[in-house]
C-alpha cells in the first residue's frame, strides 16, 4: 500500500508569498517518496488561483495524510479553514501542519476538538515520515507532537524533484517573477525578533558546495531561469567562509542566466573578495541591517562590536558601489525598546548610508516591528515590559483575522506608543526613501527590478497605505473597549486629520461635478469639517466617500453623503448671518457644518434623542465649542427643542411620516427643509421645501432621498419660547 500524501501551501502572504517553488515542500515531497514510499501530490494554492475558481472541498478529497504548510503566523487562519474542509472531505486522513508558527505554537493545532492531528515541530522529513509509516501500519497518528528531529547532513536528502510542480511550470511567470530554492538550514546567530530559533535546531547546515551547484542546474534544466530573479532563500547565507567562496566561484563559472540572485547575508561576513564573487556571480547581497543606532542594535541582539558593525556598513556600501553590486539593507523600526531618540539616530545613520554618497547601490526596506511567536521577544514578554515598558496589544494576533495591522501593534517603550511610531516612522524614513531613487547608480541589465523594489517601499509611505492602517489602529481601540479613548485621540491626532483632508478634497471636487455645483462657502465646509471625527472609530474610510456613514449598529442614525448636506442647504438657502436649527443633529457633523456657513453672525443648534451621539458629538467638536453653536439632547417633536426662535431655517436629517402640525405652528416665518414618505407610496422618501404663507403650508418637492426613519412622536408640552433680541444659548433637558 501506498498512503496518498497531499502537501498543500496555503499561498502565504509573508515572506514566501509571490515567489514560485515552495522548496520545502517540494524537497519533502521527494523525501516522502523516495524514503517513506507515499504517493505525493502537491499543491500551490497561490498557482491553483490562476487556473481559475479552485474547488478546495474537492481539491482535499481522498487522501490518506494531509499536510498543510503554516510558514509563518499570517497563514494560522488560512489552512485552520482548510483543515476543517479537509476534515470533511477526507474524514480519515492524518491532517498534519508544519512550518515556523506550527513549531512556536503546536497547542494552537494539537487540542481537544482539533481538524489538526499531528504538529510538527521543526524540519518536516522524519516526523512527516513517520506519520506516513503510522498510516501505513494501520495505527494513524492522532494527538500528537512530532519533532525537533532535523536532518544532519543535507547531501543525504534525495536529490529535489521539481516535477512535482509541473502543473504550475505554464503559469508560473504569471504568478511570480522570482523562483526560490534552498541551500542550506540554520542560523545560530539569537536576533531577538527572529522565529528561526523556534525550528529548535539553529546550526547551520549546508549541502555541499557540488551538490548545492547540481541543485541550481535541477531547477534550471525544469523551470528555465532566463530573466527569472532567483532568491537563495536561506536563513543565512553561505555561514563558512570556505563554503561561501567555493559556492560562489562555481556560480560564477556556471554563467547562470538569471536577471539577478538574490540572498540574505550579515554584513560583517562580508568582505572584498566576497564582494568581488558577488560581482562576478551575479548575486545582490541584502543585509539585515536592522537599525542604525547602536544602542538598539545591542537590544536587538546583533553580535560583534557594534560600533564596527555600522561603520563596516559604510565600508561595503562604498566598495559595493565601485564594483557595481547592487544591495539591499532591511531595519525595523519600533523593536521593543524603540525610543524616539533612538529611531531618529537610526534614520541620521541611514541618510549617511544612502544618501550622503553622490552615488549608491543599496536601496533600503523599512518595516514596522511585527511580533512573532517562538522569537526570544516572545520568550521574554515579561523581561521587555518590565525593562522598556513594551506592550503587546494583541498576543495572540494570529488568531483575529487582521494580520497585518495586529502583528504590528506594539508599543515599543514607556516613552513610544504605537501611534507615535507610526507618526515618526512616516516622517523620518518616508524622506530618505523617497531621495534614494535619484542616488541610485545601479547601472546593471536588473537595474529595473532594484527600481521597482524601491518604489514598493516608498508606496507604503503612501498616504491611502498609511492611513488604512490609522483606521485599523482606532477600531481596534473600539474593539477592545477603548471607543471612548479613540475619539479623543482621533480629535486631536493631525497626522490623520491631514490624511483626511487630503482624501477629502479629491472627494468633494467629485462630488461638486456629480451634484453641483456647490457654492465655494459649501464647498470649503465640506473640505475643512473633519468628517471622520463624527463617525464611529471603525468608519473613518467610509467618512472620506460621497456615501451615508451609520452610527449605530441598528440602522437608527447615519451621517449623510456630503451631497445629501449640499442638495439639504441649498433648499434652505443658508448663508451667513442665519439662525438654523438642525434636527435629528446625530453626532454634529451637519451642525458643525452650519455653524461654519451662518459665520461668527448666525447661529446654529444641533437636537439630538440619543445622548451617546451627543456625548460623541461634543467630543468630536472639541472642549471648546463654537460660540456660534450648540449640540443637546432632546427630541425635535418636542417644543423646548423649538425654544428661542424664530428660526430663520430647520432642517431636519430624518424621515417624517407627515410634516407634524407642530412644526409648521412653531415654523414661523422660517424655511423648512424635511424628508418625508411620498405621498401615494410610502415605501419611498422625498425631501421638501415648506414655508408658511398666510397660514397655510406651502411645499416644495425637491428630490428623493432615502434617511433613516423618524424614531418617536412625543406629545407637545408646550409652545416653544420667542427668541428675545439678543437671545442667549438655550440648553435643553433631556427627552422625557
Amino acid at each position: 500500500m501506498k498512503p496518498k500524501v497531499l502537501l498543500l501551501w496555503p499561498g502565504s502572504d509573508g515572506a514566501a508569498g509571490g515567489n514560485f517553488g515552495v522548496p520545502q515542500l517540494v524537497g519533502l515531497a521527494g523525501y516522502l517518496t523516495h524514503r517513506a514510499g507515499a504517493d505525493v501530490t502537491l499543491v500551490d494554492l497561490s498557482c491553483e488561483r490562476a487556473f481559475g475558481q479552485v474547488n478546495l472541498p474537492k481539491l482535499l478529497e481522498g487522501y490518506d495524510v494531509i499536510g498543510l504548510a503554516c510558514y509563518s503566523s499570517y497563514d494560522y487562519l488560512a489552512i485552520s479553514a482548510l483543515a476543517e474542509m479537509a476534515r470533511v472531505s477526507s474524514p480519515n486522513a492524518v491532517i498534519c501542519a508544519g512550518g515556523y508558527h506550527v513549531s512556536a505554537r503546536p497547542a494552537d493545532f494539537v487540542f481537544d476538538g482539533s481538524p489538526f492531528d499531528v504538529a510538527v515541530v521543526g524540519e518536516g522529513e522524519k516526523p512527516m515520515a513517520e506519520v506516513v509509516e503510522s498510516v501505513r501500519g494501520g495505527a494513524p497518528l492522532r494527538a500528537t507532537v512530532l519533532g525537533p528531529d532535523p536532518i544532519g547532513v543535507l547531501d543525504e536528502l534525495p536529490e529535489t524533484d521539481w516535477s512535482f510542480l509541473a502543473k504550475y511550470k505554464h503559469v508560473a511567470r504569471k504568478i511570480a517573477s522570482q523562483a526560490e530554492i534552498y541551500l542550506s538550514r540554520g542560523c545560530p546567530f539569537d536576533c531577538a525578533f527572529c522565529m528561526e530559533k523556534a525550528k529548535r535546531e539553529v546550526s547551520w547546515r549546508g549541502y555541499t558546495v557540488d551538490r548545492a551547484i547540481d541543485e541550481l542546474r535541477r531547477l534550471h534544466a525544469f523551470l528555465g531561469l532566463d530573466g527569472w530573479t532567483l532568491y537563495f532563500a536561506d536563513a543565512l547565507f553561505g555561514m563558512p567562509k570556505a563554503w561561501r567562496r567555493g559556492f560562489l566561484t562555481k556560480l560564477a563559472e556556471m554563467k547562470l542566466p538569471t536577471q539577478k540572485n538574490w540572498l540574505l547575508i550579515r554584513v560583517d561576513m562580508v568582505d572584498d573578495e566576497d564582494l568581488r564573487l558577488f560581482a562576478a556571480a551575479n548575486c545582490a547581497p541584502g543585509f539585515g541591517l536592522e537599525s542604525g543606532d547602536p544602542g538598539m542594535l545591542a537590544t536587538i541582539r546583533k553580535a560583534g562590536r557594534l560600533h564596527d558593525y555600522l561603520d563596516r556598513m559604510l565600508e561595503v556600501g562604498e566598495r559595493a558601489r565601485e564594483l557595481q553590486v547592487p544591495w539591499g539593507a532591511n531595519v525595523i523600526v519600533g523593536h521593543p525598546g524603540e525610543t524616539e531618540d533612538s529611531l531618529r539616530a537610526s534614520g541620521e545613520y541611514m541618510k549617511k548610508l544612502f544618501l550622503a554618497p553622490k552615488e549608491t547601490t543599496g536601496f533600503l526596506s523599512v518595516d514596522p516591528f511585527r511580533f512573532y511567536p517562538g522569537s526570544p521577544i516572545d520568550d521574554e514578554r515579561a523581561e521587555y515590559a518590565a525593562r522598556f515598558g513594551t506592550k503587546i496589544h494583541r498576543p495572540e494576533w494570529w488568531k483575529d483575522g487582521d494580520p497585518a495591522f495586529l502583528s504590528e501593534w506594539v508599543d515599543p517603550s514607556r516613552e513610544l506608543t504605537y501611534s507615535r511610531r507610526d507618526a515618526l516612522m512616516d516622517e523620518v524614513f518616508a524622506p530618505i526613501l523617497r531621495e534614494i531613487p535619484a542616488h541610485f547608480g545601479y547601472r546593471g541589465p536588473s537595474r529595473p527590478y532594484f527600481m521597482r523594489a524601491l518604489k514598493g517601499q516608498i508606496d507604503q509611505f503612501s498616504p491611502r497605505t498609511r492611513f488604512a492602517f490609522r483606521e485599523r489602529y482606532y477600531a481596534w481601540l473600539a474593539y477592545t473597549g477603548k471607543g471612548r479613548a479613540a475619539e479623543l485621540e482621533l480629535r486631536d491626532d493631525a497626522r490623520t486629520a491631514a490624511l483626511c483632508r487630503a482624501t477629502r478634497e479629491k472627494t468633494i471636487a467629485e462630488s461638486d461635478t456629480k451634484h453641483g455645483p456647490y457654492t465655494p462657502e459649501l464647498r470649503a465646509a465640506l473640505v475643512d469639517t473633519p468628517r471622520e471625527r463624527h463617525v464611529r472609530p471603525d468608519g473613518i474610510s467610509a467618512s472620506l466617500r460621497d456615501q451615508a456613514v451609520a452610527l449605530d449598529r441598528e440602522g437608527h442614525a447615519t451621517v449623510s453623503a456630503f451631497h445629501a448636506y449640499a442638495v439639504s442647504y441649498e433648499a434652505a438657502a443658508i448663508r451667513e448671518g442665519m439662525r438654523v436649527l438642525d434636527l435629528g443633529a446625530g453626532s454634529g457633523y451637519g451642525t458643525a457644518l452650519l455653524s461654519r456657513l451662518v459665520g461668527a453672525k448666525g447661529f446654529v443648534r444641533g437636537v439630538e434623542i440619543d445622548p451617546e451621539l451627543v456625548r460623541h458629538g461634543h467630543v468630536a467638536l472639541g472642549p471648546q465649542l463654537p460660540p456660534n453653536l450648540e449640540l443637546v439632547q432632546g427630541s425635535a417633536f418636542d417644543a423646548d427643542a423649538w425654544a428661542g426662535g424664530p428660526w430663520d431655517a430647520v432642517v431636519v436629517g430624518f424621515c417624517v411620516d407627515t410634516i407634524p402640525a407642530s412644526f409648521l405652528a412653531w415654523l414661523g416665518a422660517g424655511v423648512l427643509v424635511v424628508p418625508r414618505k411620498r405621498e401615494g407610496d410610502e415605501t419611498k422618501q422625498v425631501l421638501v421645501r415648506v414655508r408658511v404663507v398666510e397660514g397655510a403650508a406651502v411645499e416644495d418637492e425637491i428630490c428623493g432621498v432615502l434617511y433613516v426613519p423618524q424614531r418617536t412622536e412625543a406629545p407637545v408640552r408646550e409652545a416653544p419660547k420667542k427668541a428675545e433680541k439678543k437671545p442667549e444659548r438655550v440648553r435643553l433637558p433631556l427627552a422625557r
